[in-house]
């Protein structure tokens, strides 16, 4: 949402001549949509490292995919990580 608005607020400011406002709202944005796209893609790349169902930006708990559906989708030369 923030980004949203400051895409809102960069443009609008470009529009009517204030520059450094823009540049200013136009930086924000890029940096929140960075910002969102990196928490995404580390929580996504921890899930499938650990063996999650779905991502879980959210959750505080988990069900861990069953042990044939692991073995299943990985080749032969590749271990599986094991809960400890």
């Amino acid at each position: 949402m923030v980004a949203f608005a400051t895409l809102a607020m960069a443009l609008t400011a470009a529009g009517s001549g204030h520059t450094q406002w823009a540049m200013l709202a136009g930086i924000i944005c890029a940096a929140t949509v960075l910002f969102g796209i990196t928490v995404m893609t580390t929580t996504v790349r921890r899930d499938h490292t650990e063996h999650h169902n779905v991502p879980n930006l959210l959750n505080d708990t988990w069900e861990t995919s069953p042990a044939f559906a692991r073995r299943r989708g990985l080749p032969k030369h590749i271990e599986p990580r094991r809960a400890r």
